[in-house]
């Protein structure tokens, strides 16, 4: 079935690249972000719309959660770099963060989504 919609007819690999801007087709296989977890430190490649959690999970970086809602606050994290390549601090971050350490840098993991390609540094920085 795969296969059929793959290889339909009409179909052009070019044509649906087309309306993404070369630099961006280019640009997303590069490992730009760097997450260090407690043991494990990887550079791996842009999802956008994923979470750093999720990143971390699926590039095998060891960080830990719990919820994945926003409540535990065991995969808070550190932005050193590339802040603004990342989603707003949302409300569930908010309510589980101080303001100051929203303003230095901490970020919930679980909550914090990739939405451009730039290099990002993130360090896991759990309370305990």
């Amino acid at each position: 079935m795969f296969k059929f919609w793959k290889n339909k007819k009409g179909r052009n690999s070019e044509a649906n690249n087309s309306s993404i801007p070369e630099e961006m087709i280019e640009a997303v296989p590069d490992r730009i972000i760097e997450l260090t977890g407690r043991e494990v430190r990887r550079s791996v490649a842009p999802v956008l719309g994923m979470t750093v959690l999720d990143l971390a999970e699926r590039n095998d970086v060891d960080w830990n959660s719990f919820c994945k809602r926003g409540t535990c606050a065991r995969c808070r994290c550190m932005v050193a770099e590339g802040i603004e390549y990342l989603s707003e601090p949302n409300l569930a971050e908010e309510q589980r963060l101080d303001p100051e350490e929203i303003e230095e840098g901490y970020r919930l993991g679980c909550q914090s989504k990739i939405e451009a390609v730039g290099p990002i540094k993130i360090k896991h920085a759990p309370y305990f």
